[in-house]
């Protein structure tokens, strides 16, 4: 078969010549111009060379003209061949080749001048729309030649519009042009729609959240309870701890009194011999009282502790402390000549301990020069004062625990005097303190001990209490203390005789050790007793094997009046007695119940100050928690290890 390109055929056998469309020849003359080539004008048509083709529709997805192979005509000829010979028509088989992209920043060029005999080009105006519509073109089937009517029906479905941006969309500025030939059957696909309004706002994204937030509280909620803690079969869980220091010699009545609603279970041991005494075990009834008579032969201790309910333990003198700890305060030792202070450290841990004690005086504190104190566990150690720098003064004790915890007391005796004066020690440091023993006239005398552990010197501001009213009394109160000393500061007699109370407090709210000393008599028969009070404002005492037929001192330190009840827990009478109405800055003064065995003093609020008159077991009720007797008990400082 012959070749239909051959010169040699006549014109009557060759096929008719494919012509490209219109957007074709403008794409190609176009890049030349973009390429920086003059645009040559397309050659006449020679005679003989038939009538125009029609033009074929650009495949789909071909935006520009066919790419140059090897063999064939260049873009610009592509309208004719050599001799005026029409080019062959563009293999549509071949693979499409990448075109190059426009730069974006080109302003697109005017398309170049038309043929003669092409039709005018349809312009339209770039605003409105700001973005054209490019349509796809296809290719007629096969074998079955372009319509000769125009433009062929419009798809049965909206064409696709291409996305900004994309190589195949059609030259900006031109309209929507008609498709020609068979509409394409393959289905468009859909763009993902632009977020607008509220779904593409911080208010959209909240609102996501928010279901999230929703799912995740509906998960959590299905997920199964935790079951709570099994109730405990036994009373309420509580447990407490006392220590009592001994004297050798000094036979002491330890009071065991339970302030619970539940029946206590005890654990005493006793260290105060060759062979210290095992733990007994005993059960205390609720309200019931406990006596232990100790005869020590040795420097010891007496060890109570108590399980489902609060117990109050006393030793009087010594006294006895809800816990050990690491740093004590012994106010009111004595080292002047015929005097002899004694200082009992007791350790009732498994750990040995190194205690140092360290005297403080007026002009501050002095470094001891003794070595360090050493006890082991389980046993108790006493040392002397009047070393060198101490002797003729009347310094006051910091004991400091280096190691381990210990409980400490000090013992005074004074030459001639058939027993000494055994002194409790202080175990916290307050900004403020209270006491309800004070008792004025009949030669007794009561100085407020103080002791300045600070850097910084230290002013007070003390007050006295009494059935008149609250005042401040006159004396060197405002004098400074200096830093790490300490101060006896005598209260002045008192117009009103009879019991008082004292509120002692520092001005820049620094805290401080403090105690109160009530002596009587004079030379060997001075007898004196110390009332530690308390550090915060109470609501309920306690008052364990109160002396029979005495007086109890309630004082309302307060700026409201406050309702006090009186009653015994050994009855079961607490919070039924007769109220007793206590008037705001006074002192009353009230008989003793006869055969109180175990009694409490409880008022509706706080800022409540008791003691028996002359002296006697008092204990505040924030040594058992702060919580009233027989009420819910949780484990407070009384419970410490």
């Amino acid at each position: 078969m012959s070749d239909p390109r051959d010169p040699a055929e006549g014109p009557e056998q060759r096929p008719e010549p494919l012509v490209p469309s219109r957007a074709a020849r403008h794409q190609a003359k176009r890049g030349r111009f973009l390429r920086g080539r003059s645009a040559r004008p397309a050659p006449p048509p020679q005679p003989g060379a038939g009538p125009p083709a029609r033009p074929v529709p650009e495949p789909q997805g071909r935006a520009g003209p066919e790419p140059a192979r090897p063999g064939a005509a260049p873009p610009d000829r592509f309208a004719g061949g050599p001799a005026g010979r029409p080019a062959a028509p563009p293999d549509w088989s071949a693979p499409p080749a990448a075109r190059p992209p426009a730069p974006p920043a080109a302003r697109p060029p005017a398309p170049p001048p038309a043929r003669p005999d092409a039709p005018p080009p349809e312009w339209v105006p770039r605003q409105p729309p700001p973005r054209p519509e490019p349509e796809y073109w296809e290719p007629a089937a096969p074998g079955r030649p372009p319509s000769p009517a125009g433009p062929g029906p419009e798809p049965p479905r909206r064409a696709r519009r291409r996305p900004a941006g994309d190589p195949d969309a059609a030259p900006a500025g031109r309209g929507r042009r008609p498709a020609r030939g068979r509409p394409s059957v393959r289905p468009p696909s859909v763009n993902a729609p632009a977020l607008r309004g509220v779904a593409a706002s911080s208010v959209g994204l909240a609102g996501a959240l928010v279901v999230v937030a929703a799912v995740l509280v509906l998960a959590v909620g299905a997920l199964p309870a935790a079951s709570p803690p099994a109730t405990p079969a036994t009373g309420d869980p509580y447990s407490a701890r006392w220590v009592c220091p001994l004297l050798a010699g000094q036979a002491t009545t330890v009071t065991v009194a339970n302030v619970g609603g539940a029946t206590a279970t005890l654990q005493t041991t006793i260290h105060a011999a060759d062979k210290p005494r095992g733990p007994a075990g005993k059960a205390l009834p609720a309200g019931a009282t406990q006596l232990v008579q100790v005869k020590p032969q040795k420097d010891g201790y007496v060890q109570v502790e108590a399980f489902s309910a609060p117990v109050v333990v006393n030793a009087g003198g010594l006294g006895c402390a809800p816990g050990s700890g690491n740093r004590w305060w012994l106010p009111a030792s004595d080292t002047r000549q015929g005097i002899d202070t004694k200082v009992v450290v007791a350790n009732p841990n498994n750990e040995p301990a190194v205690v140092d004690l360290v005297p403080h005086v007026t002009a501050g504190s002095i470094r001891p020069d003794d070595d360090e104190l050493f006890v082991p566990a389980r046993s108790a150690v006493t040392r002397p004062l009047g070393d060198v720098a101490t002797t003729g003064l009347k310094p006051s004790i910091e004991v400091v625990a280096r190691a381990g915890r210990v409980v400490v007391g000090a013992a005074v005796s004074r030459r001639g005097a058939a027993e000494p004066t055994l002194l409790p020690a202080q175990g916290v440091l307050r900004p403020a303190w209270w006491f309800a023993g004070g008792i004025s006239g009949g030669g007794r005398q009561s100085q407020v001990l103080v002791t300045n552990p600070n850097a910084t010197p230290l002013q007070l501001v003390v007050e006295v209490t009494t059935g008149k009213g609250t005042f401040k009394p006159p004396g060197p109160f405002d004098e400074p203390i200096a830093n790490g000393g300490t101060a006896e500061l005598p209260i002045p007699p008192l117009d009103v005789k009879g019991p008082f109370a004292v509120k002692v407090r520092s001005r820049n709210g620094a805290a401080f050790a403090a105690a109160l000393r009530v002596t009587e008599g004079e030379g060997s028969s001075t007898v004196s007793r110390i009332d530690l009070g308390t550090g915060q404002p109470e609501r309920g005492w306690l008052l364990p094997r109160p002396p029979e037929g005495g007086q109890l001192v309630l004082a309302n330190l307060s700026a409201s009046q406050l309702e006090a009840r009186v009653g015994d827990l050994a009855d079961g009478r607490t919070g039924r007695g007769d109220p007793v109405r206590l008037p705001p800055g006074k002192v009353t003064v009230r008989k003793l119940p006869a055969g109180a065995e175990n009694l409490m003093v409880e008022a509706g609020r706080a800022g409540l100050l008791a003691a028996p008159l002359g002296g006697g077991a008092v204990v505040p009720g924030s040594a058992v928690g702060g919580l009233p007797a027989g009420g819910p008990i949780t484990p407070g400082p009384a419970a410490a290890p």
